[in-house]
């Protein structure tokens, strides 16, 4: 096979194997969407559990680096939201989108109320209804796949 020849055959068999692999990852979407709502609906509930302790774990106050946790779980939300805009017309992707929003706003009140070590019960209710509300629109986003299906 001369050159040019060689790079056309690899260029189809590229092509051949990307089609499957696009097809799984389209396919996947309804899987990951779900394990991403249900994980910031989990996320959600763990940081309404730190603030009705009053950020305080085996009697010691919950650090900055604990608080990590959370916002790694947004940054992976968004990431793999960007990753799958293409599903952008679907109900369970806005949903999704708004979920994120939900929740960023929760960590960010959370953390908030944490650094400023003044009690406040109207702010930790806010806090807490944020987090009953991040449960209602992972519900949403899951109920939303099922219909999809």
């Amino acid at each position: 096979m001369r050159g040019g020849a060689r790079r056309l055959a690899w260029l189809a068999l590229s092509c051949c194997l990307a089609l499957p692999i696009g097809g799984c990852y389209s396919s996947d979407y309804g899987r990951q969407t779900a394990a991403t709502a249900a994980m910031l609906r989990d996320l959600a509930a763990k940081l309404d559990d730190y603030c009705r302790a009053d950020f305080k774990t085996n009697g010691r106050e919950i650090s900055s680096e604990e608080m990590g946790e959370f916002y790694y779980g947004l940054k992976k939300a968004r990431s793999y939201a960007a990753q799958t805009s293409a599903h952008s017309a679907r109900q369970s992707y806005r949903d999704l989108l708004r979920l994120i929003d939900g929740y960023a706003q929760m960590v960010n009140d959370a953390d908030r109320y944490r650094l400023s070590r003044r009690p406040d019960p109207g702010r930790l209710e806010e806090i807490l209804a944020r987090g009953r509300q991040v449960a209602v629109q992972a519900q949403a986003v899951l109920d939303d796949l099922a219909r999809e299906k």
